[in-house]
């Protein structure tokens, strides 16, 4: 094993599992090891053998010093699923949806998409300002075309449905769009389900609420999808890429409290659904990095 010696040390009394207490340098953690120097001399203690505070404590000078700062920012995990139990769970919510879980995929499909495209979703109690959303897809068959990630506060009524924010992907392309304050407030929304037209200030207004990027993902393979809230901004990752990223005011609302993947038409499986959260009290209103 090749130890690091040019990352930041730092000096720390450990305790181990039977209450012993150490005072050592911490010089590396890798494999499961912390290397820790005591008298100068090096010592490889297996980190499970450390109090809990120790391990978060490593946990969390390990992914500082990788550069994985986001991963402590959205560090409670609200909901997961990785559809290995056939069916879904009662977690789970659905509208005008026909979607499956089979074979260890979410099968996303749409009763009558003249009507309304198929949503699958997840509500938390408490909703949350800064959300992560992973999850795989695959446009498996020529009638999948393009899904949605939305999140919405169904306690809101100042937007159609209580939308806030939506990430749309196809295979060639997507966009990130402020629901709330824009397509979906409500006088805007009723006015353009009415037939009405905008005035010109409102139209304009609307260009910047919704951010439009091109992508070229192949059919019937597996993607990666990744959508970071943080304050006013959401930023997204396609395969680890960075593609889009929108701030505009309405992404910063505090209480999102439901997630969902709405399917057009049929046929974009969905794996490795997961949802993460800053913790109460640590969301913040800055822009995402």
């Amino acid at each position: 094993m090749a130890w690091s010696g040019a990352l930041a040390r730092e000096v720390r009394t450990f305790t181990n599992n039977a209450g012993k207490k150490i005072e050592a340098e911490l010089v590396d953690v890798r494999d499961g090891k912390a290397r820790l120097m005591v008298n100068r001399k090096p010592f490889d203690v297996p980190v499970e053998t450390l109090s809990a505070e120790d391990q978060e404590f490593l946990k969390t000078w390990d992914l500082k010093r990788q550069g994985k700062e986001d991963e402590l920012y959205y560090s409670e995990v609200i909901f997961e699923d990785d559809f290995e139990k056939d069916g879904f769970g009662e977690a789970w919510s659905h509208y005008k949806s026909e979607s499956e879980v089979k074979g260890g995929v979410l099968i996303g499909k749409t009763i009558d998409i003249n009507d309304h495209a198929g949503v699958d979703a997840f509500r938390f109690q408490e909703g949350r300002q800064d959300l992560e959303i992973s999850v795989k897809f695959n446009f498996v068959g020529p009638t999948a075309e393009r899904f949605n990630v939305w999140m919405d506060d169904k306690d809101y009524k100042g937007s159609h449905a209580g939308h806030i924010c939506s990430v749309f992907i196809s295979p060639t392309g997507g966009n990130i769009s402020d629901a709330k304050t824009g397509n979906f407030e409500n006088a805007i929304y009723e006015k353009r389900k009415g037939g009405g037209t905008l005035d010109e200030a409102t139209q304009e207004m609307l260009k910047t609420k919704t951010a439009n990027f091109t992508l070229d993902l192949k059919r019937e393979e597996w993607h990666t999808l990744l959508i970071r809230t943080k304050g006013d901004e959401v930023v997204v990752l396609v395969n680890g890429d960075e593609v889009g990223r929108l701030k505009s005011e309405g992404l910063a609302h505090e209480t999102k409290s439901v997630v969902s993947l709405t399917t057009n038409i049929d046929d974009v499986h969905y794996d490795d659904f997961v949802i993460k959260a800053a913790k109460p009290g640590k969301s913040d209103s800055t822009a995402a990095n």
